[in-house]
């Protein structure tokens, strides 16, 4: 006796019902607990790394290469991130990314006691 392959009949969007072709509904209740952490201007620290690169009168790929071999190819940078930072687009960029360029130019981040 051959086993028959059980077969199942798919609807196409068009034969959808109007039932399950409405879009789900979104749930806004938290919107009222989502007021934190918005950053109105650019991020100190990268303002001061900013003037460290301008200073150094390194083009944006030679900074992206130098992190990438300081790094020894463990971390990269796309060239669009610095040219973000330069040009005002970023507010709040990644922490790691900041070391790296400033590690990259000869700087050192410290940490010290108020």
């Amino acid at each position: 006796m051959t086993k028959t392959p059980n077969i199942r009949l798919v609807q196409s969007p068009k034969q959808a019902s109007p039932k399950q072709a409405k879009s789900k509904v979104h749930n806004l209740a938290h919107l009222h607990r989502d007021r934190g952490y918005r950053f109105e201007e650019r991020d100190p620290q990268m303002v001061e790394l900013c003037d460290i690169i301008h200073q150094s009168e390194m083009d944006v790929m030679d900074i992206c290469r130098k992190v990438y071999s300081a790094s020894h190819g463990a971390y990269s940078i796309g060239n669009s991130t610095i040219y973000n930072w330069l040009n005002g687009k970023t507010r709040r960029p990644q922490n790691l990314t900041l070391n790296w360029v400033g590690f990259a130019l000869g700087y050192e981040r410290k940490w010290t006691k108020i």
